[in-house]
């Protein structure tokens, strides 16, 4: 059984969720997201019958509307790290990296290959941010 708080958004009452309210309340805090926008897309999860909004639904919505919350995010460029789908050829590690350094990732594949042949430190490494770091969204730039 979770608590359930009622709050107003954009003029209009919610059912939220206490969790949910909270990191509700963190994205409108970082000014990533307008009130009126997120009112919308939660609006649009109130269908059939449904009366209190989950924590899913606000990250779904949140996400929708392009609100990142990590702490892979670099606050002076507004980058996340994110596992790359596309051009990978192992993990898309190497590929995450080099978006996210502005660099080619052949070149990140080589200090990894390097690191490999002195200690197998590279090979540790990857391996840890294949598990760690989140794979990017289809849906995201």
């Amino acid at each position: 059984m979770k608590k359930v708080i009622s709050v107003h958004l954009n003029g209009k009452l919610f059912q939220i969720e206490e969790d949910a309210c909270g990191y509700l309340q963190t994205a409108l805090q970082s000014g990533q997201v307008q009130e009126a926008a997120v009112a919308a897309e939660l609006e649009q999860r109130l269908s059939g019958g449904k009366a209190v909004i989950t924590y899913p639904d606000v990250v779904d919505a949140l996400h929708r509307l392009g609100y990142t919350q990590s702490t892979w995010n670099n606050p002076l460029t507004g980058k996340r790290l994110f596992r790359r789908t596309t051009g990978k050829i192992l993990g898309g590690v190497c590929t995450g990296l080099g978006d996210y350094f502005d660099v080619d990732p052949v070149m990140v594949r080589v200090v990894f290959v390097l690191a490999g042949f002195f200690g197998s430190l590279g090979l540790w490494i990857y391996i840890a941010m294949w598990v760690i770091v989140p794979q990017k969204p289809l849906d995201m730039p």
